[in-house]
């Protein structure tokens, strides 16, 4: 099918297109987003939803595929669902195009919910700002929005607690004064947002903490808690990890395997390679993809998947 054809057939209502006619609007041209534009605003708001939820869907799945010239142009409607379906497929973009249309959306007065994911979608950027990959100017954009929504009691802790996580890479006194209020806090979400929060800070100091909390009698802490210890990477949570593997919460144990494997180390690779050989069922596929992502970290040239 071609981009035109596309068009004609994206407004007919009735009209079935398939996976691969979606390939034809991956990575618009300025041109190409134009013509896209003008059928785009003639759809109804059901049929925007549909195909936004499709390319989000079929993204997921093949990451060669750029359909954020077409998610920029839906930050700027109002219908909120349709924010919420966009933003979930811009969680882990890193075009600092999108930017400062996440920005407006998480300072508007729309719902929590759309709010909320805005700030997790900016969540992206404080990674490659401390990475060295992302323009200071954007940097201190970010920064300075989340912090304000963040600090401003009167905005939904819902909204606050995802600027709280999305801020955490920045790893500056200030936030992680605001992580230790959160762990405070008697709210169960917010204790788990401040956790979340912690591995993403990259500092070691806080895994006292939650080497301590993955005796956590809530699953929602010790599975927040198992992985933030793969975010931090730490060796000496190896043994802890372990014991979950037992927990009585399958969400918490794949957890724990997940950080088993972002940790690796001798005794991280030992165990996983012995679930997959004697693991429960349920428990060995993620293990094996675990297991092979460690072995193609070590030798990405010579791996060949053999276990």
């Amino acid at each position: 099918m071609s981009f035109e054809f596309f068009l004609e057939n994206v407004s007919d209502p009735t009209g079935h297109m398939s996976a691969v006619d979606f390939y034809e609007i991956s990575d618009l041209s300025p041109e190409e987003l134009g013509q896209f534009a003008s059928a785009w605003y003639l759809l109804s708001i059901e049929r925007q939803r549909e195909i936004a939820t499709t390319l989000v869907e079929l993204a997921e799945d093949n990451p060669e595929l750029d359909f954020t010239a077409i998610y920029k142009l839906c930050l700027k409607g109002d219908d909120e669902p349709l924010l919420q379906i966009v933003m979930d497929g811009l969680w882990e973009h890193d075009d600092r195009s999108v930017i400062s249309g996440l920005v407006e959306v998480l300072r508007s007065d729309k719902g929590s919910d759309v709010r909320s994911a805005a700030a997790s979608a900016l969540g992206r950027f404080p990674l490659l700002a401390q990475e060295g990959k992302l323009l200071v100017r954007d940097g201190e954009l970010i920064h300075d929005n989340l912090m304000q929504v963040l600090e401003d009691e009167e905005e939904p802790m819902e909204v606050r607690r995802r600027c709280m996580e999305a801020l955490a890479p920045f790893n500056t006194m200030e936030i992680n004064q605001h992580i230790t209020l959160a762990y405070e806090s008697l709210d169960l979400d917010f204790r788990a947002s401040s956790i979340f929060a912690m591995g993403r800070t990259g500092e070691v100091g806080w895994l006292p903490i939650l080497l301590q909390e993955l005796q956590n009698e809530e699953p929602t802490i010790r599975y927040e808690t198992a992985n933030a210890c793969g975010e931090l990477g730490e060796e000496d949570a190896v043994s802890h990890l372990i014991l979950l593997l037992e927990d009585s919460d399958s969400e918490v144990q794949l957890a724990s395997i997940g950080a088993l494997g972002k940790i690796g180390g001798p005794l991280a690779k030992k165990v996983l390679t012995s679930l997959v050989k004697d693991g429960d069922a349920n428990l060995e596929e993620a293990a094996l993809t675990e297991l092979q992502d460690l072995e193609f970290d070590e030798d990405p040239q010579g791996y060949l998947g053999d276990l």
